[in-house]
Protein backbone atom coordinates (compact mmCIF):
# COMPACT_ATOMS: atom_id res chain seq x y z
CA UNK A 1 0.00 0.00 0.00
CA UNK A 2 1.20 3.28 -1.09
CA UNK A 3 0.89 6.65 1.02
CA UNK A 4 2.17 8.61 -1.97
CA UNK A 5 -0.48 9.74 -4.23
CA UNK A 6 1.57 9.16 -7.72
CA UNK A 7 -0.80 11.95 -9.64
CA UNK A 8 -0.07 14.87 -7.42
CA UNK A 9 3.97 13.61 -7.99
CA UNK A 10 3.20 14.18 -11.99
CA UNK A 11 1.62 16.98 -11.87
CA UNK A 12 3.99 18.89 -9.15
CA UNK A 13 6.86 17.84 -11.94
CA UNK A 14 5.08 18.89 -14.79
CA UNK A 15 4.44 21.95 -12.95
CA UNK A 16 8.18 22.08 -12.23
CA UNK A 17 9.26 22.09 -16.02
CA UNK A 18 7.13 24.32 -16.94
CA UNK A 19 8.45 26.80 -15.00
CA UNK A 20 12.09 25.75 -15.34
CA UNK A 21 11.12 26.23 -19.48
CA UNK A 22 10.53 29.77 -19.22
CA UNK A 23 14.41 30.25 -17.49
CA UNK A 24 15.72 32.11 -20.18
CA UNK A 25 18.89 32.80 -17.81
CA UNK A 26 19.98 30.14 -15.74
CA UNK A 27 23.43 30.20 -13.73
CA UNK A 28 25.94 28.00 -13.83
CA UNK A 29 27.22 28.19 -10.41
CA UNK A 30 28.36 25.00 -8.43
CA UNK A 31 26.71 23.22 -5.37
CA UNK A 32 27.65 26.40 -2.79
CA UNK A 33 25.78 28.88 -4.67
CA UNK A 34 25.55 32.14 -4.43
CA UNK A 35 27.10 32.03 -0.65
CA UNK A 36 30.41 30.11 -2.96
CA UNK A 37 30.44 33.18 -5.10
CA UNK A 38 30.28 35.99 -2.67
CA UNK A 39 33.21 34.48 -0.26
CA UNK A 40 35.14 34.16 -3.17
CA UNK A 41 35.05 37.59 -4.92
CA UNK A 42 35.31 39.26 -1.15
CA UNK A 43 38.60 37.34 -0.72
CA UNK A 44 39.68 38.41 -4.15
CA UNK A 45 38.11 42.00 -3.04
CA UNK A 46 40.27 41.84 0.18
CA UNK A 47 43.46 39.75 -1.47
CA UNK A 48 43.44 43.28 -3.69
CA UNK A 49 43.13 45.69 -0.80
CA UNK A 50 45.91 43.76 0.77
CA UNK A 51 48.36 44.50 -2.10
CA UNK A 52 47.53 47.87 -2.50
CA UNK A 53 48.21 48.54 0.91
CA UNK A 54 51.13 47.05 1.05
CA UNK A 55 52.41 48.70 -1.82
CA UNK A 56 51.02 52.16 -0.52
CA UNK A 57 52.71 51.08 3.44
CA UNK A 58 49.32 52.32 4.24
CA UNK A 59 47.67 50.41 7.41
CA UNK A 60 44.32 51.74 7.39
CA UNK A 61 43.59 50.31 4.40
CA UNK A 62 44.58 46.89 6.14
CA UNK A 63 42.23 47.62 8.74
CA UNK A 64 38.90 48.63 6.55
CA UNK A 65 36.92 45.88 5.04
CA UNK A 66 36.12 45.92 1.63
CA UNK A 67 32.75 46.74 0.63
CA UNK A 68 30.04 44.20 0.08
CA UNK A 69 29.55 42.93 -3.58
CA UNK A 70 26.82 44.56 -5.54
CA UNK A 71 24.10 43.03 -6.51
CA UNK A 72 24.05 42.89 -10.13
CA UNK A 73 27.51 42.11 -10.32
CA UNK A 74 27.24 38.65 -8.58
CA UNK A 75 24.23 37.90 -10.79
CA UNK A 76 26.26 38.83 -13.16
CA UNK A 77 29.22 36.61 -12.69
CA UNK A 78 26.64 34.04 -11.68
CA UNK A 79 25.63 33.47 -15.49
CA UNK A 80 29.22 33.83 -16.93
CA UNK A 81 30.97 30.92 -18.13
CA UNK A 82 35.39 30.13 -17.27
CA UNK A 83 35.69 31.41 -20.70
CA UNK A 84 34.18 34.44 -20.18
CA UNK A 85 31.10 33.97 -22.52
CA UNK A 86 27.45 34.47 -20.75
CA UNK A 87 25.78 31.39 -20.72
CA UNK A 88 23.42 32.49 -23.06
CA UNK A 89 22.16 35.34 -25.29
CA UNK A 90 19.25 36.37 -23.38
CA UNK A 91 21.60 36.76 -19.83
CA UNK A 92 24.16 38.52 -22.09
CA UNK A 93 20.90 41.07 -23.04
CA UNK A 94 20.25 41.71 -19.50
CA UNK A 95 23.32 41.97 -18.59
CA UNK A 96 24.03 44.72 -20.37
CA UNK A 97 20.52 46.41 -19.98
CA UNK A 98 21.80 46.39 -15.80
CA UNK A 99 24.60 47.80 -16.62
CA UNK A 100 23.51 50.38 -18.50
CA UNK A 101 21.04 51.33 -16.20
CA UNK A 102 23.78 51.14 -13.27
CA UNK A 103 26.16 53.54 -15.08
CA UNK A 104 22.82 56.14 -16.12
CA UNK A 105 21.89 55.64 -12.48
CA UNK A 106 26.05 57.07 -11.23
CA UNK A 107 25.71 59.68 -13.91
CA UNK A 108 22.38 61.10 -12.53
CA UNK A 109 23.75 60.76 -8.91
CA UNK A 110 26.92 62.99 -9.77
CA UNK A 111 24.75 65.61 -11.63
CA UNK A 112 23.18 66.58 -8.81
Amino acid sequence: MSFINVQFLQDVRKKAHAIQKQNTAPHVLSHGGYEYLEKKLMDEKTKKKLEEAAQSGSIEAVIDPPSPIIRHVKWKMARTKKTGQMTFEAAKEIAEKIVSHFQLNIVIIYVY
